[in-house]
């Protein structure tokens, strides 16, 4: 009785300890992708492509087309192409007139962005909680309904996104 009380408790310690592990290796890569998108949003050299989006009647989607993203690439110029993105069909490129990133005390990132372009004007707020390269976005043309999305901030080196060639 003895010996498998104690191959009991052996057991059950090896289990509590490969569980402990497993959640710190999962906490460990949560924050190298959380501390991957906070340097990508500061370089202002990344990438969103939607994975889930809010219909115009309040519905959320799923997106599987890496068509639709939205790609700061260079100095001063945003790409956004997609209708989840941009509700048009062209890649359109903007031109950043501000860029604003705050960090709060928990740590958690907001990024308000104002573009300008041929096609579209808007205001884009970008949330990334701490832990995760998660974001919520909120695309606010001007004078049009707002374009509401997720997806994960992504350097845009190790982006998978489809940029077409019709630019405006």
């Amino acid at each position: 009785m003895k010996k498998s009380f104690l191959l009991t408790l052996l057991f059950i310690a090896s289990l509590s300890i490969g569980y402990s592990q497993s959640k710190a290796e999962k906490e460990a890569a949560a924050q190298a992708l959380y501390e991957s998108a906070k340097a990508a949003l500061e370089s202002k050299d990344f990438v969103i492509v939607p994975d889930s989006y809010e219909k115009s009647d309040g519905t959320i989607e799923t997106n599987t087309d890496d068509s639709h993203f939205l790609a700061y690439e260079g100095a001063q110029n945003l790409f956004l192409q997609g209708s989840i993105v941009c509700n048009n069909a062209y890649t359109n490129k903007t031109t950043v007139n501000s860029f604003e990133q705050k960090v709060d005390k928990k740590g958690n990132i907001t990024v308000i962005i104002q573009v300008s372009g041929s096609q579209i004007n808007a205001r884009i707020e970008i949330s990334v909680r701490k832990g995760t390269n998660y974001a919520e976005v909120i695309l606010t043309p001007s004078g049009k309904t707002p374009k509401i999305f997720s997806g994960e901030v992504v350097p845009r080196a190790k982006a998978k996104y489809y940029k077409k060639s019709n630019i405006v």
